[in-house]
């Protein structure tokens, strides 16, 4: 979600305008790589992506009023949505819009697998019927997006017994779900002072910490997460994602690489990723074939012209003679 925008005159009026700033995630650190699109109701429009700093630019927009988005891939754990400002003042030709934007509120959260490998440590407990009877009243609840009523039962099992660290994990991703990453990552960190080696709590710490924009720490988490499962995908997706934002471009081609290996029609997203990182070390000619792909998968992304023209520049980049 844009929580705001501020256009702020720099020079005289002129026909056309340029508009430029920043994308900051919700803790004010900038959002490397993320497609920006503006608009208006006569018919304009234009795309681009933040660079490494987070700074986007649009240059010879005509005046008028106009719609700002930030378009987050599918599978990043942020969320968009326009914001409306004008540019029609007789003073005003620059404008600079800081946008923030906030965690996505349920698409993006980690997914519970359906067949989770039971540990040892799990085996071992001794759950009372009461506590493991509200925790099962509290998933289902979640699963039906009744949060408060999730969460109602949830501390109900805790508080019946207090080690209960799928509880406190399934109440951190009802957290996590309402946008609340913060106190979602405090619940999954007490889950892990009870069961350190417990995948659903680490990937959940390393969703929250990826969304806040810690990603050193969050790469640290989903490392350990994938270890305990390689074949979760969405873990190996925001590892790579992590990594893309860092520029540490063979580690994220890696993740990547992984992540669609283990599940291809649901990570749409990592080809996207997958380009830059290929990009990042000059293999220009898969990065445009990682491109294509996404954009074929992904014909009417907001953003989808400026990343034809970035796969076009990359095409002028392959030098002749064998591919790549």
């Amino acid at each position: 979600m844009v929580l705001f925008a501020e256009a702020q005159s720099l020079e005289t009026q002129i026909r056309f305008a340029t508009i430029f700033g920043k994308v900051y995630l919700p803790d004010r650190k900038p959002a490397a790589l993320m497609p920006v699109s503006i608009s208006n109701n006569s018919g304009y429009s234009a795309d681009t992506i933040t660079d490494d700093d987070g700074n986007y630019r649009f240059e010879g927009v005509p005046m008028g009023q106009f719609q700002f988005k930030v378009n987050p891939p599918t599978g990043s754990p942020y969320h968009g949505a326009p914001v409306t400002f004008n540019i029609t003042r007789e003073n005003q030709n620059n404008f600079r819009a800081n946008i923030y934007v906030m965690k996505s509120t349920e698409a993006a959260a980690p997914k519970e697998k359906t067949a989770p490998v039971i540990s040892v440590k799990e085996a071992s407990q001794h759950v009372p019927p009461a506590a493991q009877k509200a925790y099962e009243k509290g998933k289902k609840h979640h699963e039906q997006k009744k949060f408060k009523e999730a969460l109602n039962e949830l501390d109900i099992a805790i508080r019946l017994y207090p080690e209960y660290f799928q509880a406190i994990t399934e109440k951190a991703n009802v957290l996590a779900s309402t946008g609340h990453p913060k106190e979602a990552l405090t619940e999954f960190n007490k889950a892990l002072q009870i069961f350190s080696s417990y995948e659903p709590a680490l990937s959940g710490a390393g969703f929250c910490l990826l969304s806040s924009g810690d990603f050193e720490q969050a790469i640290r988490m989903l490392e350990q997460a994938i270890q305990i499962d390689p074949a979760h995908a969405q873990n190996l997706l925001f590892l790579g994602i992590a990594n893309v934002v860092l520029s540490r471009w063979s580690k994220a081609q890696e993740a990547l690489e992984l992540a669609l290996n283990r599940d291809r029609e649901g990570m749409a997203s990592a080809h996207l990723y997958l380009a830059y990182a290929l990009a990042g070390q000059e293999f220009y000619s898969r990065a445009v074939d990682e491109m294509h792909t996404y954009l074929r998968l992904n014909p009417t992304a907001p953003n989808a012209d400026r990343l034809r023209n970035t796969e076009s520049q990359w095409r002028s980049k392959i030098p002749r003679g064998p591919k790549q």
